[in-house]
């Protein structure tokens, strides 16, 4: 699979170079233009009274959160695009995280794309082809597969699943990937991560300090319409370093004003020295996740219910557990502006040790306007 992107890489620049030379030369800048979000949440949330006081009667420290919140989420896209005599299209994105409180690393992706007749192939910070072409159910308001409700039910600190079905482990890290042009609904799609650390410095393979965050995926999605029907499906696989190996499939149908959907993942540890507990193995990464959901559109409004559940062993026996289901609602104020209303119930479950300090449920009720520009 390196070679095939590598190959698809250098003909496609190639390409650029030798059929859009002359286009080239007498070019002007690529002019930027300005988009992106805002959106602005208060929500209530309820936390477990055994989790927040840790089991104690009284204490010094505790897990209780104040029941109001107010988040903030924004980003600022910076866009550019330039067609070449040769019909490739090379475009420039770069995201940028707009809010005080948003970690010390504010740009989000950061990547250059070229298309064309052969696909559409991108380099740089940027998300994998699985989580492009994935379909999951649909979500309105607050996904649950997320950590939107994060901000107001914590996690336990030693819960280690996740309900999210999508594969892409590399996340925006710097990467080659290649889409293909849709034939008869289906698209193939790859991508290769050198290292999960997002640096520029080729990473260690081998001793102690190998980075194993190396990862390539794969994808098959297909996508038919059919007057006011829909459908949209995808499998795909991601295999890195760490000697994991995941796969998702997903599947989308919609007609009229209803959708429904769902998904699922598994991901396969095959490292002893994780998964043997006679080795000392304690870090386990055997996961699995699925989602299920439907939707309905009326108008300006949509409403939509929503579960997404998912395990991780740890330890021989044992799987921590997040479930988490969401009845949401939406409403399109505006060209651009859209109000939502979600209700979240999540519950996670600690499959080793049980303790009241390390399970927890809540509810959370979250209201949101979006402004995208």
């Amino acid at each position: 699979m390196k070679k095939f992107l590598y190959s698809t890489t250098a003909l496609a620049v190639a390409g650029t170079l030798v059929f859009g030379a002359d286009a080239n030369a007498a070019a002007k800048p690529i002019k930027i233009g300005v988009g992106g979000f805002m959106t602005s949440e208060w929500g209530w949330g309820d936390n477990d009274g055994s989790f927040e006081t840790g089991g104690a009667s009284t204490t010094t420290t505790s897990n209780k959160r104040a029941s109001l919140n107010n988040v903030q989420d924004s980003e600022i896209y910076f866009t550019g695009s330039s067609k070449l005599d040769s019909g490739v299209t090379v475009s420039i994105t770069i995201q940028l995280e707009a809010d005080q409180a948003a970690a010390a690393q504010n740009i989000d992706e950061s990547y250059m794309k070229l298309t064309g007749d052969f696909g559409d192939l991108r380099l740089g910070s940027t998300t994998g082809p699985a989580s492009v072409l994935k379909h999951t159910a649909p979500y309105v308001g607050v996904a649950p597969d997320g950590g939107g409700s994060d901000n107001y039910i914590t996690v336990p600190g030693s819960n280690h699943a996740g309900n999210s079905t999508n594969v892409t482990s590399s996340g925006d890290a710097n990467k080659i990937m290649y889409i293909s042009p849709r034939t008869g609904g289906l698209a193939v799609g790859v991508g290769y991560t050198p290292s999960t650390t997002n640096s520029n410095a080729s990473p260690t393979t081998g001793g102690n300090a190998a980075d194993g965050g190396e990862v390539i995926e794969g994808v098959v999605s297909f996508e038919t319409t059919m007057g006011t029907s829909a459908v949209q499906a995808d499998i795909a696989m991601e295999s890195r370093s760490n000697d994991t190996q995941a796969l998702r499939a997903g599947v989308k149908v919609t007609t009229g004003g209803i959708t429904v959907g769902g998904s699922i993942f598994k991901r396969n540890d095959e490292s002893s020295l994780r998964t043997d507990s006679e080795l000392g193995g304690t870090s386990d990464l055997n996961s699995e996740a699925y989602d299920l959901g439907v939707s309905y559109a009326m108008g300006a409004y949509t409403f939509g219910i929503a579960k997404a559940y998912g395990e991780a062993q740890d330890g021989d026996g044992v799987d921590d557990t997040e479930s988490k289901w969401s009845l949401g609602m939406s409403y399109a104020i505006d060209t651009g502006v859209t109000g939502t209303l979600t209700y979240i119930k999540a519950d996670y479950d600690d499959g080793s040790t049980g303790g009241a300090a390390d399970d927890n449920s809540g509810h959370a009720v979250i209201g949101q306007i979006k402004v995208a520009f």
